[in-house]
């Protein structure tokens, strides 16, 4: 198995491991932290023959749901 990606929290994990497995994909779920349990870090592990399409399915996933406050804010006008 190969890492996929690690993600901040243990629900966001899960949720990704679920959006994967309706294509079909194959994920495992490991903590990444002792904290794990209390919403720590979370690694999305996937079998090597899947790695390559679970990556360009992770990206377009991400590319498509972007996280809140990652959109650019613009800077305040100079006046």
């Amino acid at each position: 198995m190969k890492t996929l990606a690690t993600i901040a929290n243990g629900l966001d994990a899960r949720m990704l491991r679920d959006v994967l497995a309706l294509e079909g994909l194959h994920v495992k779920l490991t903590a990444s932290s002792a904290d794990a349990r209390q919403g720590g870090a979370v690694t999305l592990l996937i079998e090597d023959a899947e790695f390559e399409r679970g990556q360009a399915l992770l990206a377009r996933w991400m590319a498509e749901h972007p996280a809140p406050g990652s959109d650019p804010v613009p800077p305040p006008h100079a006046e």
